[in-house]
């Protein structure tokens, strides 16, 4: 479904409901991070990435509580950009488990993402994981710095790498409630039985999306299973 052209036009998003623009925005900053820390990123991806989550941390929440031409238009862009890194360099287990999670409890896209990128953050922010994401040209674990250097892109401060990717995973939580995005399924009205019933299942098959393959760790069902229990309760986040 890829176009052979897109019109990208930002007054098509004049009378959204704040909901999606919130969600929208949300999701397309998670498009921005994960292609940027995928196996297979490379130079001409890259950039699209950094620029994208720039934008979109610059402008969503004007874009959202204010809704003026300008954010709006830096917004639609943003998003644009970013899809033109993730169909070239693919995304990760954010999006794996949020397309399980969604189908299952009818929740829009862009919110189960936002709920689930800083536990994946979290898990994949490791210098030496078990096992590493597999993909010509990637030699080596490099999900921590470049979270880091998506932090310093954004203009937040940090003495270590981790300090920088823990900033980062914790002004994007900020960035959700200041759009009064929930920041865990519980908190989303998630039917908790229902959610535990469900999450071997879904965990099961977010390892099967074709999504994981390009995340940069590469993980266990059971690994995938912690993570969307953590984002059903909630916790602090550890680096």
């Amino acid at each position: 479904m890829t176009p052979d052209i897109a019109i990208v036009d930002s007054s098509y998003t004049d009378q959204l409901p704040k909901s999606l623009v919130a969600f929208a925005g949300l999701d397309a900053i998670t498009h921005a991070v994960e292609s940027y820390v995928s196996v297979a990123a490379n130079d001409f991806t890259m950039p699209n990435s950094l620029r994208a989550t720039k934008m979109l941390f610059g402008n969503l929440e004007q874009s959202y509580k204010v809704g003026d031409i300008e954010s709006r238009e830096k917004v639609h862009h943003g998003a644009s950009i970013a899809g033109l890194a993730f169909s070239n360099a693919f995304l990760g287990i954010c999006h794996s488990l949020s397309h399980k999670v969604g189908a299952k409890f009818h929740l829009p896209h862009g919110l189960t993402n936002a709920i689930l990128l800083p536990y994946v953050i979290e898990f994949n922010a490791e210098q030496k994981p078990t096992r590493m994401g597999a993909y010509p040209g990637y030699t080596r674990p490099q999900s921590m710095e470049r979270y880091a250097a998506l932090a310093r892109h954004i203009g937040l401060a940090g003495k270590t790498d981790e300090e920088l990717a823990a900033a980062f995973a914790t002004r994007f939580q900020q960035l959700c409630t200041d759009l009064s995005v929930p920041l865990t399924f519980k908190a989303a009205n998630v039917d908790e039985a229902k959610f535990l019933e469900n999450l071997t299942s879904m965990a099961e098959e977010a390892f099967d999306d074709q999504c994981t393959g390009s995340n940069p760790r590469f993980p266990l069902a059971t690994e995938l299973e912690a993570v969307l229990r953590k984002a059903y309760y909630g916790g602090p986040l550890k680096f």
